[in-house]
Formats: structure tokens, C-alpha cells, sequence
């Protein structure tokens, strides 16, 4: 399918699900300010050196304040010094981004994981509507792509790697899968794992204080007013010996 009858379609879907939770007449109260909570974990938890780097299955959940009814635009995920990110030798996925939503196996052996999505669509009705992605991480070319699949919008997100930070901008059509018609992010968690011979996307070189500890940031969009702040951070801590 093109990218043009993709958000077509994507379009008339969410168009019709805002008319029927009611666009018209929504008040926009005044929102709390945002704010994020993050958790994680590694396993195995006991980790590598920096001549023996291990592989790791990260698992990372963030959750943002459902009340605050925000927009993203970014997500940025860093690393500590202790855990590495890295597509370096291992199955690049070359695939287009219809391709891959059309059908993520067209990249099966750069699959890196899984994990699942939630927002709301025209957050400020009475009743939004609740839509729940599925989420499939593949591996590209210095990114991790996460494909988001639901009945009503389907994007790739470019997570770029670069040194400690891993950042996910947020698409346009997910940011606003209607004309005037906003999704509100609610949460995200997705788990990251993939090796091929000594390579590894994730990796520990240490250990510090008994924990990793990784940060999360979330930018937002005005939809259609500024939020009470631009963006929100939080801290979580993987466990680790």
C-alpha cells in the first residue's frame, strides 16, 4: 500500500472515531502538567566487562499521565555508560516502512523483540476513544525501527542511535491521525533484545552502584494548546550485579 492511500486510509478511520466521540463543542480545560513514570530491567542481571561485553534483553515501560491528555513529539531514551546500544554486525532490516507494516516478517531475522502501545484519540471528548498498537522492534541501520500496528493507524518510528541516546521522533500521523483530531500518548513498552555471534544490540560493559540506570524524556505538541510544560523525564533503574 502507498504512503499516500496509507494515510488516507488512516485518516478517514480516525476522522470517523472522533465524529462518533464527539469533536464538536470539547472544552479545553486547563491540564495538569505532565509527568512520566519509567521502569526497566535486564536480564541476565549479571553483567559484562568492557572486554567481555554481555548481551541483554532490556525491558523498558514508560507511562505518561493519562490527566495531562499530552501529545508526543519525542521520545529519547539514555543509556548509562554501562549499557550499550549497537546495530553493528548484526541483520540490518532494508525493507520500506509499507513494507514492513504490511508484514514485519519481510525483516524476520532483524525482529529484535516485541512490545505494545496505548493513547487516546481527541483526548478532550467526554468518552475517547482507547487504541491499542502492537508494537514489533526490528533492527536498522544505526536505528531501531518500532513498527505500531492498531485498527486505525499504522506507523514506523525511526528510533535513531547515536552514542549514549536512543531518540524516537513521533510521527505526524500519529500525532494527529485527523485533520484537528489529536491522540494523547498513555503508554509504551517494548522489549529489546538481538545477537549475532559476538554482537549484540544491547550490551553491558559493567555494573554501577548495583544498577543501570536509564533515562527517559517525552517532548509534546501543542493539540491544539501548549501543554503545561514542553516535556517530562523520569529515571528508571534495571538491577544489576
Amino acid at each position: 500500500m502507498s504512503e499516500e492511500n496509507l494515510l488516507r486510509k488512516t485518516f478517514v478511520a480516525a476522522g470517523t472515531v472522533a465524529l462518533a466521540f464527539g469533536v464538536a463543542g470539547v472544552a479545553y480545560a486547563q491540564t495538569p502538567a505532565p509527568s512520566i513514570q519509567a521502569t526497566a530491567s535486564v536480564s541476565p542481571s549479571k553483567a559484562g566487562t568492557k572486554s567481555k561485553p554481555k548481551s541483554e534483553k532490556l525491558k523498558l515501560s514508560v507511562t505518561n499521565n493519562r490527566d495531562s491528555k499530552t501529545t508526543a513529539a519525542k521520545i529519547t531514551i539514555t543509556m548509562p555508560s554501562t549499557l550499550k546500544a549497537s546495530t553493528s554486525g548484526l541483520d540490518i532490516c532494508k525493507a520500506s516502512d509499507d513494507e514492513l507494516i504490511a508484514n514485519t516478517n519481510v525483516c524476520k531475522k532483524s525482529i529484535a523483540g516485541k512490545g505494545s502501545a496505548h493513547a487516546l484519540v481527541n483526548p478532550f471528548a467526554a468518552t475517547p476513544a482507547e487504541v491499542a498498537f502492537k508494537v514489533v522492534p526490528v533492527v536498522g541501520n544505526k536505528q531501531i525501527l518500532f513498527v505500531l500496528t492498531s485498527p486505525i493507524a499504522q506507523a514506523v518510528l525511526h528510533g535513531k542511535i547515536s552514542g549514549s541516546k536512543l531518540t524516537i521522533p513521533i510521527t505526524p500521523e500519529l500525532q494527529q491521525p485527523a485533520p484537528g483530531t489529536f491522540s494523547a500518548l498513555l503508554d509504551l513498552s517494548t522489549d529489546l533484545s538481538k545477537k549475532k555471534g559476538s554482537k549484540a544490540l544491547i550490551s553491558s560493559v559493567g555494573c554501577k552502584s548495583k544498577k543501570h540506570t536509564i533515562g527517559v524524556s517525552i517532548g509534546y505538541v501543542p493539540n491544539p494548546t501548549p501543554p503545561a510544560q514542553s516535556s517530562a523525564s523520569s529515571k528508571a533503574d534495571a538491577k544489576c550485579s
